[in-house]
């Protein structure tokens, strides 16, 4: 299915024509600045957003007061679905704006009126917290018989697709401690990683970031 103008992909491009336009009709437009919350942790889940510009990363506060790095989203993702489905859920993570963000905000009430009254989009919801359900169980697998270098490699390669734009050489600004918190290892272990990756002429470690010199190396040691 083609993706209506200003749709862009993801989320808006694949749910079914009577669905998006009631959702284009009734969200309100909203714009973050780098470092902005866009969710905060512990806040009523009164929203639903779906991200039209930007990159933003879930981040989770620990009991030990230290925080891990659980996702990058980026164009076409939706965040705090699973508050509006589950109307005692608070939010549970921080979502925090990578860069300038855009993004569709759809309140509850509206929400709950286009499941209503167009079956596709409850339909859609359905499908989609599966497929996370899905994505969640083969991470699980993963942590436990997939190499941290190519843990590592595959986290990298994934956010690097995101912010990917047709050229080889992408750079992505997150910290060696994100990059642990996706690969579900410790930061040392992705500084190995990082550095092996580094003496292959894969990426280039600086300040704030690593640069993905090539994509398509990169996917092999995935």
């Amino acid at each position: 299915m083609p993706a209506a103008p200003g749709t862009g992909s993801g989320f808006l491009a694949r749910l079914p024509v009577p669905g998006r336009d009631a959702v284009l009709a009734a969200a309100v437009r909203r714009s973050w600045d780098p470092g902005e919350l866009l969710v905060r942790d512990g806040e009523d889940a009164t929203a639903l957003l779906v991200v039209t510009h930007g990159h933003a990363v879930v981040r989770l506060l620990l009991p030990s007061g230290s925080q891990v790095t659980l996702a990058v989203l980026g164009r076409g993702d939706i965040i705090g679905e699973v508050g509006l489905l589950n109307r005692e859920r608070e939010r549970t993570a921080d979502v925090v704006a990578l860069d300038p963000v855009e993004a569709l905000v759809l309140r509850r009430a509206e929400f709950d009126r286009i499941r209503r009254s167009t079956p596709e989009v409850d339909d859609f919801v359905m499908q989609l917290m599966a497929r996370r359900i899905d994505r969640l169980s083969h991470r699980v697998a993963e942590a436990h018989h997939l190499p941290v270098h190519r843990r590592v490699a595959r986290r990298l390669h994934e956010v690097g697709l995101l912010y990917g734009t047709g050229e080889e050489s992408v750079r992505v600004p997150l910290t060696q401690e994100d990059l642990a918190g996706l690969a579900g290892t410790t930061r040392p272990t992705v500084n190995a990683a990082l550095r092996r990756l580094e003496l292959a002429d894969v990426v280039r470690l600086g300040r704030g970031g690593v640069q993905i010199l090539d994509m398509g190396a990169l996917r092999r040691q995935c």
